[in-house]
């Protein structure tokens, strides 16, 4: 069943959504982890076997830039100690 929080986004905007709130749950699990499950699972039941590929193609340019601005980011940015 899919979820209704979702039944006005098109599927190429909830892909954007799936992947910015994807580099905020790993920094932040805690409190993004469930929205980021949320979109993973309504982005599989609408493209089903065809996601993976269908994400790849989408993303492919941003994430080798992504990639090295997240490392950017962990050597600038000390671990935060609890």
């Amino acid at each position: 069943m899919a979820d209704i929080r979702f039944n006005s986004i098109e599927d190429t905007e909830l892909a954007d959504l799936w992947y910015a709130v994807g580099g905020a749950a790993v920094r932040h699990p805690g409190h993004f982890q469930p929205l980021y499950e949320a979109l993973s699972t309504e982005l599989l039941a609408r493209r089903g076997e065809g996601l993976n590929p269908w994400l790849e193609q989408r993303f492919r340019e941003f994430r080798l830039v992504d990639s090295k601005e997240d490392i950017l980011a962990n050597i600038s940015s000390p671990p935060e100690v609890s």
